[in-house]
């Protein structure tokens, strides 16, 4: 949603004058105007994206029937598997540039994913435009002396030469290593492990959103890679953006800036993809632990809905299949459980049960939404209440997801839930100092209210609701209740942006439920037990130093059956 802020509010600076990228406000942007922006920044547009729909076929093989219980998998002798159908082809240089990932972990399976791109510079990745098979290993040690799965997966020119392994059969709530393997080439190892069947073990794991790769390096990831007790990352989106070229380095080096111009084609939105996943911290992370991705706005353009672009459109052109390009490259570059996108549509709301500890449900707030309301009186969709926000009939989720959350939700018995969402939940206050009357950001829940009253009655009725978000580019531990008229009945934690301009303009004042704000970047470490939720903000000293510590700013403690968060 709020990526784009600091980037147009700098657009008209020349790159050498930029020394250091201060906080900014979400008002100060929103008081220059789109049109600035065009003049300052341009955009690229570009007709027409390539068909969107095609399937990446994986073929696995594993010791035993997929499984629920928490039992050894029981471990083949292998030798590594040979892929003599690639060795006659000549891929030009070393294919795993953009590294390795699993997610969407189960109780017996995992997804492995790899892209084949010798020159992840040029949109095809420098690849022939042959079908290439790609050997995949996954072992119970990082030797592979004890091979537990392996196969041949196809990685399709039509799909940008990605896999999508569902590695089956695993043993619940265990570590594995993998790697993939064409011709003499082999991966980086990665690691990897599925979740519990049963019980109420503790639980750690990262939350994390908006990396906007111009405005700095990525210490954060740095700092989760080598943290070694994560068991998973929840990233609520915007993983790239869509933005023009501009040098932000201090020192106008441009070493951070977009190689292409703002992504309108399937061509494009892989470039953009395949420079964020060329950065180490970022693959060291994914190369760490499985991860759980959605998406936010940036994936395609700022604060877009269903039918849509928002108030500043970076492209510009035709929507309809750039969305469907945009869709089709995000689900090539992430480790997901999905179908490619079938005519445009790519349903990725998905839950993630731990044992009996946690249940996590993600979820979309953009492609299914309506239109935000207010927009004849809201600037770039903040604005004062018009009323219509609360119209019953207005949906951020759409009926089907929607339906699918409350359903999930009444059958859930695990003993923490929560609603992991890409824009904040509990509500607030925007208006800046002076101002009279109260402002909404009307694309976020805040201009769906009926809606979230649904959801919140849903949360409000589980053993121990909590919301996970990101967004704002801002670090939040709000109270959720009182902003939407009750009595609190779960608490909020709002994950920074891992290098996203921050907003340090104080809501505070306006906003009691708010107990923690910091304009800064970093993520969220989550640890679940069954007493306890802790949430540690973990905060970047400096965005653009890619050594820079990562240090705690401020620790919450949720207690089992208290929904009113202490500070530790």
């Amino acid at each position: 949603m709020l990526g784009i802020v600091g980037w147009i509010a700098l657009c008209s600076v020349t790159n050498r004058e930029v020394d250091v990228v201060k906080p900014l406000s979400r008002r100060v942007f929103l008081a220059g105007g789109a049109g600035l922006v065009a003049a300052a920044c341009g955009s690229s547009s570009n007709d027409g994206a390539p068909d969107p729909g095609s399937a990446v076929e994986t073929t696995t093989s594993s010791p035993s029937p997929a499984t629920s219980e928490a039992a050894a998998a029981p471990a083949i002798t292998a030798e590594p598997v040979s892929t003599t159908t690639t060795a006659a082809i000549d891929l030009g240089g070393e294919p795993f540039t953009l590294g390795v990932a699993s997610g969407d972990p189960l109780t017996d399976r995992v997804i492995l994913w790899t892209r084949l791109a010798p020159d992840p510079t040029v949109a095809d990745g420098a690849m022939p435009s042959d079908d290439i098979a790609v050997a995949w290993e996954l072992a119970a040690d990082d030797s592979f002396s004890e091979i537990v799965a392996s196969g041949e997966a196809i990685a399709i020119a039509r799909d940008a030469h990605t896999v999508h392994v569902d590695a089956l059969g695993l043993a619940a709530g265990t570590a594995y290593a993998y790697r993939f393997r064409v011709g003499d080439y082999v991966s980086d190892v990665g690691q990897t492990r599925t979740v519990p069947a049963s019980g109420t073990d503790d639980f750690s794991f990262v939350v994390a959103t908006c990396q906007d790769h111009q405005f700095g390096e990525y210490a954060a990831w740095r700092d989760v890679a080598q943290r070694g007790d994560v068991d998973a990352v929840l990233f609520t989106g915007d993983y790239i953006y869509e933005l023009a070229p501009i040098d932000f380095s201090p020192a106008g080096e441009g070493k951070r800036k977009w190689l292409n111009p703002s992504p309108a084609d399937l061509d494009g939105f892989r470039l953009r993809y395949a420079q964020v996943k060329s950065d180490p911290s970022l693959q060291a992370a994914h190369r760490a632990t499985p991860w759980m991705l959605m998406w936010d706005d940036h994936e395609i353009t700022d604060n877009y809905w269903s039918g849509g672009p928002g108030g500043f459109d970076s492209a510009g052109g035709d929507f309809a299949p750039r969305r469907a390009a945009a869709y089709q490259a995000w689900w090539e570059h992430q480790p997901v459980r999905l179908d490619p996108p079938s005519d445009g549509v790519l349903a990725i709301h998905r839950s993630l049960r731990v044992g009996d500890l946690i249940e996590l449900f993600m979820i979309d707030t953009r492609q299914f939404a309506d239109e935000p309301p207010c927009r004849d009186s809201s600037r770039l969709d903040l604005g004062i209440d018009c009323g219509e926000r609360d119209d019953p009939e207005r949906s951020l989720l759409g009926a089907e997801q929607e339906q699918w959350l409350l359903d999930g939700l009444g059958a859930s018995s695990a003993k923490w839930n929560a609603l992991v969402s890409p824009v904040m939940f509990a509500g607030l206050d925007a208006r800046s100092e002076g101002d009279d009357e109260p402002s909404y950001y009307l694309e976020s829940w805040d201009g769906y209210t009926a809606e979230r009253d649904r959801v919140a009655d849903a949360l409000a009725a589980v053993s121990n609701p909590v919301v996970l978000s990101g967004d704002y580019h801002a670090s939040f531990a709000l109270d959720v209740g009182p902003a939407i008229g009750r009595d609190v009945f779960a608490p909020e934690f709002l994950a920074t942006g891992i290098s996203s301009a921050p907003f340090a303009a104080e809501v505070r004042p306006a906003n009691p439920h708010v107990h923690h704000f910091a304009g800064d970047n970093g993520y969220l470490f989550c640890s679940a037990s069954s007493a306890a939720l802790t949430v540690e903000f973990r905060t970047v000293t400096d965005v653009w130093d890619p050594a820079s510590p990562v240090e705690l700013s401020a620790k919450f403690i949720v207690d089992d059956g208290n929904p009113v968060m202490r500070e530790a």
